[in-house]
């Protein structure tokens, strides 16, 4: 006795219409379910996505930094190399809303381990800055957390130059 499939089962030149169509409703509720149930998963909901740099120099003063900023990246800059680049590098991987700076500064001067921007001098990062422009969100934030570096004219220039390099609001925060 040979059993029979139902009618809908059975694949013939007049069903594969009504075979498509099915199909292409399974595809849509899939990719529809991935990016309403998946995605969000993967980011912190109603939070901005920050990214959280501390150079070194500055790494003993900030104890506890992953606490203020739970769920978020936080990286430490190597010790050698371009830290510019470094953070370039760190915007192509994801887009991020935010860029927290944890860096040491004076007046007028902003200072990484290996480099030193100061106002006669920072045209010479300004395509590593500029790089930043083209990689990242458009709407992305700089947040420099400093206590000093605008205190006078120099650093005002030097967040003015910088958010003309990066196309980006740069903010100073004490």
């Amino acid at each position: 006795m040979t059993e029979s499939k139902p009618e809908f089962f059975r694949y013939t030149i007049h069903n594969q219409p009504l075979i498509m169509r099915f199909y292409y409703k399974i595809l849509k509720i899939s990719v529809l379910s991935f990016q309403l149930i998946i995605l969000p998963t993967f980011y912190l909901t109603g939070q901005p996505s920050r990214l959280i740099v501390i150079d070194p120099l500055v790494e003993n003063e900030i104890r506890n930094i992953t606490s203020t900023y739970p769920g978020q990246k936080v990286i430490t800059l190597p010790d050698e190399g371009n830290p510019l680049k470094f953070i370039a590098n760190e915007l192509k991987e994801a887009l991020y809303d935010e860029i927290h700076l944890y860096l040491l500064t004076k007046p007028g001067s902003i200072i990484f381990d290996e480099i030193n921007i100061i106002p006669e001098n920072i045209q010479d990062y300004s395509a590593e800055f500029s790089k930043w422009k083209s990689i990242a969100k458009p709407e992305l934030k700089i947040i420099i957390h400093s206590e000093n570096l605008t205190s006078g004219q120099e650093g005002l220039f030097i967040i003015k130059k910088i958010t003309e390099f990066t196309g980006k609001v740069v903010t100073v925060k004490k």
